[in-house]
């Protein structure tokens, strides 16, 4: 029995060291476990912040809107067209000043119809507008900046009319679209997307 008590003490010795030890170890365990769920959940959110920030930040192809069947005016309102892609009155009667501004700066002949006029100079109003307002990007051949040009030059035209300044056939003949044609070297004026 001597043996059995001699032994007893060592391993209780052993048995307490081991115990610390244990105690020891399983506080750093619980400690790192509280470091991982901590990182976890900061990556968790970082993900999430950068899934938001991408959907966001994607480019997104803009849909090109083809110009509605029909005249305008007739068939279709343009104001009604561009409060489809949240154009407000406020912005549209913008644009409509825009337009007039610029068909002045290219020098746009006032007496002339749409057709009729210089291809370079109308694509200079184009350019200004798109410049100004990058959502008529989005319209085919700049098919809405086109509709408000062809309403200016017809109020300047009608305002002329009614003072007597043009005689009441300039512009709206075949000949005068040919005769710009010419003038223009032969080159037909085609808007591009």
């Amino acid at each position: 029995m001597p043996r059995a008590s001699n032994s007893h003490p060592k391993r209780t010795t052993k048995s307490a060291g081991n115990a610390a030890e244990n105690r020891a170890l399983m506080e750093a365990n619980s400690r790192l476990e509280g470091q991982i769920n901590e990182l976890r959940t900061q990556l968790q959110a970082a993900q999430t912040q950068a899934t938001a920030t991408a959907a966001t930040a994607a480019p997104t192809t803009p849909t090109i809107v083809p110009r509605p069947t029909g005249e305008h005016g007739r068939n279709w309102n343009l104001l009604r067209e561009l409060e489809k892609y949240d154009v407000s009155r406020r912005e549209y009667n913008h644009m409509l000043a825009e337009v007039r501004d610029s068909a002045k700066m290219a020098r746009l002949d006032r007496t002339l119809v749409y057709r009729a006029q210089d291809p370079i100079k109308v694509a200079q109003v184009f350019g200004a507008m798109r410049s100004k307002f990058p959502i008529l990007k989005r319209f085919r051949s700049d098919w809405a900046t086109a509709e408000m040009l062809k309403q200016c030059l017809k109020n300047w035209r009608s305002k002329a009319k009614a003072l007597g300044d043009v005689p009441e056939s300039s512009g709206s003949d075949s000949n005068t679209v040919n005769n710009n044609t010419q003038a223009n070297n032969g080159r037909v004026w085609s808007p591009e997307i």
